[in-house]
């Protein structure tokens, strides 16, 4: 194959087809290595032109609003008009992607949770480079999804074939039967290591759970969890309308995850796309247990009338 026939055939199977450089790689029989040096050849050959385009604007106002109120490292939000919501989530994931891949380099330790908004955010990473240096680990163990793409074992080797970097994996299911072989997998030296690296992570992504019913849930912990005031989760640990963590031995005694210092992360991204979540969104950022976000105009003016509304039963009261 000529060389200019090969650069098109690589760049169009990167950025019109979608396929990592390892499985380009795989297909024509050349080393990633190879691959990403090719890639950049097709951009200074003026066979790839890289142009940003976000679905719609961001918008500074809002962004500025969040701010103030929240104390926020960064917040990104998108102008998502009246579009659909599965626009909305397209819109926001991009986003993601995009700030997390200014925020990645050789010595970034990103672990992630699992669910849709995290998986929209690892499909949308386009990095410029490889980053061999880089680890990538979830912070809980298998959550045992019949949809396996959305599940964090499944994400850390994507973002590590985007990157060409070493991922870890916590070889558990997340949520196990009794407190004995929890703490029996607990102590596993792979998962040891898969947890500490975690918990020493330079920066995590999470989504926001707010149905309490969860698959690896049963109906008494759904009770549970409701009746001590939970309106939201992150990765497994339940907090309440004000942010705070829910003492719930019954369930975090029988999870295979990093600790509660996961909240001490440095940069902790929160990608949220489904204004549903606006009251569980809010308490994580009343709380502190997010310090980035990035959402839509449609959730951040919910979650915005609910602050607003809860400050003037404050006042009421």
């Amino acid at each position: 194959m000529r060389e200019i026939e090969l650069l098109f055939k690589v760049a169009q199977m990167y950025y019109e087809q979608g396929l990592t450089q390892k499985e380009i790689g795989d297909k024509l029989f050349i080393s990633r290595s190879n691959i990403s040096r090719l890639l950049k050849q097709a951009e200074e050959a003026g066979i790839v032109e890289i142009n940003v385009h976000y679905p719609f604007e961001r918008k500074r106002r809002y962004e500025i609003e969040f701010q103030k109120r929240f104390k926020l490292e960064e917040i990104r939000i998108v102008d998502s008009g009246d579009n659909t919501a599965f626009d909305c989530y397209t819109a926001t994931t991009k986003l993601a992607a995009s700030y997390v891949n200014m925020q990645l380099n050789n010595n970034s330790i990103l672990a992630l949770t699992c669910g849709n908004s995290i998986c929209g955010m690892v499909h949308e990473l386009r990095p410029r480079k490889y980053l061999p240096d880089m680890q990538v680990v979830p912070l809980m163990g298998s959550i045992e999804s019949s949809n396996v793409i959305i599940d964090g074992h499944y994400l850390v080797r994507q973002v590590a074939e985007i990157y060409g970097c070493r991922h870890y994996y916590i070889m558990s299911p997340f949520c196990v039967d009794d407190e004995i072989m929890c703490q029996s997998l607990m102590k596993r030296p792979t998962v040891v290591e898969a947890l500490t690296l975690a918990e020493n992570a330079t920066m995590m992504c999470t989504g926001i759970g707010h149905d309490m019913k969860a698959s690896y849930m049963s109906k008494e912990n759904e009770k549970l969890v409701l009746e001590k005031g939970a309106v939201g989760y992150i990765a497994g640990y339940y907090f309440d309308s004000d942010g705070k963590i829910i003492d719930i031995p019954e369930i975090y005694s029988k999870m295979v995850c990093a600790g509660i210092q996961m909240f001490d992360i440095p940069l902790r991204c929160a990608v949220v796309a489904d204004a549903e979540k606006a009251p569980a969104t809010l308490a994580a950022l009343r709380g502190g247990l997010v310090n980035v976000l990035i959402t839509n105009t449609m959730l951040a003016n919910k979650i915005l009338d609910l602050d607003e509304r809860r400050k003037r039963k404050g006042q009421g009261g």
